[in-house]
């Protein structure tokens, strides 16, 4: 059963780690930015939210506002985990009752990459049996040479071998965000991407 009995609960509670995440590395949170982990449009929230959000569109900006938070929620579920696996079991308790409603600290935890305990080996455990089943298709056909081309049009072939490319990508792509966090991984791909189209357009020029 979940101790978490409601939505708000659960929020005073996160939130609670996150300010104690900020003082142990001694980050100073201002009032805004305390007030922002209670938005909601939906569920319960501060009664002076709206004048809070406000403030924080005026003077904030949401991007290194959420990649602050967003560092601090992993941080204290390192903490947390380390310390107790039991709490972070809590921790994660708290997550799941929180997700039932709509809140802007949801959007912060998923930045975050926090995982609850076994996902990363499950994870892992899933990416490398598929690698590996991909890597013994292959051994076969060539130890046996069966030929894909024979059994699959040409087209088909070319299909089955970037599905696999694809998905074998999106395993890792997974993985590196559970393993470095959601945000870092995220900001490199979309760094390159920039990158990539600033060379295509010195090159179309």
């Amino acid at each position: 059963m979940n101790p978490f009995q409601t939505a708000r609960q659960a929020k005073e509670f996160l939130t609670s780690k996150i300010v104690e995440e900020a003082q142990r590395e001694n980050i100073i949170l201002s009032e805004p930015e305390r007030k922002m982990l209670y938005f909601s449009e939906t569920g319960w929230t501060l009664s002076d939210v709206a004048t809070a959000s406000d403030e924080f569109d005026s003077a904030y900006d949401y991007r290194d506002y959420e990649k602050k938070i967003a560092r601090l929620i992993r941080n204290a579920g390192k903490h947390i985990r380390k310390k107790s696996s039991a709490d972070y079991d809590l921790l994660w308790q708290a997550i799941r009752r929180l997700r039932t409603e709509d809140h802007y600290l949801n959007v912060l935890i998923r930045k975050a990459g926090l995982r609850p305990r076994g996902d990363l080996l499950r994870l892992w455990c899933a990416g490398t049996a598929v690698v590996l089943v991909f890597i013994a298709l292959i051994f076969l056909s060539i130890k046996y040479g069966i030929e894909p081309g024979r059994y699959l049009p040409s087209r088909g072939v070319v299909t089955l071998y970037i599905w696999a490319t694809l998905f074998i990508g999106a395993i890792l792509y997974q993985f590196f965000r559970l393993l470095l966090g959601a945000t870092t991984v995220d900001d490199w791909i979309f760094g390159m991407v920039k990158k990539w189209n600033r060379l295509r357009a010195r090159l179309r020029s």
